[in-house]
């Protein structure tokens, strides 16, 4: 398999020509294929790719996310009121290892090169605990080192408008760092600008730039919309979580399974949310004492 490396900054962005809807907009037949096109993706911020992972790998998937929902999740499961699709519950080790398979890792080398380290991996679920839209964001204010990372998002079962697609706004990411996290202004964009939601057949995956804005919609009927979120980046990043193919390209490592904000600084804008938010609601709990 030949790689066609794209040159990249020492801040791990890359230094391509900027381009605007129309040229994106003339992108989008290209951004759905059973092949993967390293050239296209760079343009786009994201790419589906089709048929990723074999039949018989996602029935096995199919079977054991079925029997853990079954199990651990279909009677109650812890949702984080800040993000309501992610689950946090352990998952059975064979969807714990999804981020291992060799399609993904071919595909990620593509865009990483042969020395590929793993962020993260969760799943993202719409099911009766989480039916809500998710809000216009990208996911890099959310991430520890460096920029240059890319989402897998790996179908496990059908995902469609109806049971909270997701929604993505193709060339987004060239706009960098926007200095905050939080719902994105869409109105901000050019006029024109393009959008995809692509319906998903398990085992197609997205593979998406951590900069490139995205959203869901809500789920109004269907099957519950299921996606295992993989999170690869260069093995030279010290947030690098492990070594998934080749070798370390780094001597320094601030494991993120280990370490939050929280332990990094010592006072920060989002600590003192914190503190304002559990201030507001101690005074509120006061005046719901007093009116009774």
């Amino acid at each position: 398999m030949q790689f066609i490396l794209q040159d990249m900054n020492d801040s791990g962005c890359n230094t391509m020509e900027r381009i605007g809807p129309e040229k994106i907009r003339e992108l989008l037949p290209r951004l759905d294929s059973e092949l993967f096109s390293r050239e296209v993706f760079d343009q786009a911020g994201v790419f589906v790719v089709r048929k990723a992972i074999d039949a018989d790998t996602i029935r096995i998937w199919q079977s054991v996310w079925d029997d853990f929902y079954a199990a651990e999740l279909s009677s109650g499961r812890h949702v984080n009121k800040f993000n309501r699709v992610a689950v946090e519950e352990s998952l059975p080790p064979v969807l714990g290892a999804i981020h291992q398979h060799k399609s993904l890792l071919d595909i990620a080398e593509q865009v990483f090169g042969p020395d590929i380290g793993l962020y993260n991996q969760r799943f993202v679920i719409k099911d009766q605990y989480s039916r809500d839209p998710v809000f216009l964001h990208h996911d890099s204010p959310y991430h520890l080192g460096w920029p240059n990372k890319a989402s897998a998002f790996v179908a496990l079962s059908e995902v469609t408008p109806e049971n909270g697609g997701l929604i993505f706004y193709p060339g987004t990411h060239q706009f960098g760092y926007l200095g905050d996290a939080g719902e994105i202004n869409p109105d901000i964009l050019p006029e024109g600008w393009p959008t995809i939601s692509p319906e998903l057949e398990a085992g197609d995956v997205v593979l998406m730039n951590s900069l490139t804005w995205h959203r869901s919609g809500p789920h109004v009927g269907g099957p519950d919309r299921v996606i295992a979120d993989i999170i690869y980046q260069p093995a030279s990043d010290p947030s690098s979580n492990a070594l998934l193919r080749g070798e370390w390209r780094t001597e320094i490592f601030l494991n993120h399974s280990r370490v939050s904000n929280r332990d990094i600084f010592r006072r920060s804008r989002t600590s003192r949310l914190t503190e304002m938010q559990a201030l507001l609601d101690q005074l509120q709990s006061n005046d719901d004492l007093r009116a009774d």
